[in-house]
């Protein structure tokens, strides 16, 4: 199965000696640490691995690492109004606004 994640060059390096450490196969990593670098150089930007997300992608990611509760009357912590479920006790609204606010440009 593969998924796409974003990792920063130090990330993927720590990944690379922590795979190794615990006697794992880093070659497909170490190949793309090599790419990433050869195309660091050619055009000046590590491309492969910091992929610019739109808004939509940037929430979903967050949505999926956040907590969500259910139930009658929760109470939204920033607009303080009555929801049947949260987001990391906000309002898809709440949230939304909070999440963008702390993407990067």
């Amino acid at each position: 199965m593969s998924a796409k994640v974003r990792l920063s060059k130090k990330e993927l390096i720590d990944l690379i000696e922590m795979t190794e450490q615990t006697g794992g196969d880093a070659t497909q990593l170490r190949e793309l640490l090599e790419l990433v670098e050869n195309d660091a150089q050619q055009h000046g930007a590590s491309n492969h691995l910091k992929k610019k997300l739109s808004d939509e992608e940037y929430l979903k990611e967050k949505r999926g690492q956040s907590h969500v509760e259910h139930g009658t009357d929760l109470e939204c912590m920033i607009c303080h109004q009555k929801f049947d479920h949260l987001i990391s006790s906000t309002c898809e609204v709440c949230f939304r606004g909070w999440m963008l606010s702390t993407k990067r440009s």
